[in-house]
């Protein structure tokens, strides 16, 4: 599968906003915590994948319900995909990989994450610290061109995992622990 980067579009923050507002219709009544656009895409001046990342935080005493509505609504569930906390749901109308089926339309990843779980954390610590720190985001930017343009890799986890430097680096100057950091290390998060 070829991965494809794009510098960042401000469109991404209104396709979140409309996203967001769907998902909060169809969740109506369910005591969510919060709809968050996560990702490369949410982060100004960072080359990304045209993906739209969305969390749904919810305790997790509130996951029947929140998955009853999604699937109800042809979101598909794709399971933890062995990131405890964090549930992958494909959009409607998308392939068995996730792309939708309809012209034009991008694909976005929806992901119900648990309030305390560690995948929620990485998410908003990188957007955080990214946001913040101009130069680690032109380190992350570069680190992501290279392995896609320099050493054409074309497989989304090994993707992943040339980033794990650079996302330990981020990770760490947010805070985490040398000990958080290897447990992180056992998962495939960001």
């Amino acid at each position: 599968m070829e991965i494809i980067l794009k510098p960042h579009d401000p469109k991404w923050a209104e396709e979140f906003a409309i996203h967001k507002a769907n998902l909060e219709l169809i969740l109506t009544g369910i005591p969510i915590l919060s709809i968050e656009h996560v990702g490369s895409t949410s982060i100004p001046d960072l080359l990304a994948k045209p993906v739209i990342d969305i969390d749904i935080v919810i305790d997790p005493s509130n996951f029947f319900e929140t998955y009853t509505a999604l699937t109800n609504h042809k979101y598909k569930h794709i399971g933890e995909c062995h990131i405890p906390g964090r549930h992958s749901f494909f959009q409607p109308d998308s392939d068995e990989n996730g792309n939708p089926w309809r012209r034009g339309e991008k694909r976005r990843n929806t992901y119900v994450v648990y309030k305390d779980c560690p995948s929620l954390r990485n998410h908003r610590d990188v957007k955080r610290v990214l946001m913040e720190d101009v130069e680690l985001r032109k380190e992350y930017a570069e680190t992501k061109r290279m392995l896609v343009e320099d050493k054409g890799i074309d497989d989304l986890e090994e993707y992943a995992k040339g980033k794990n430097e650079i996302v330990n680096k981020i990770l760490k100057k947010a805070g985490w622990t040398d000990e958080e950091l290897l447990q992180a290390g056992k998962v495939d998060f960001y």
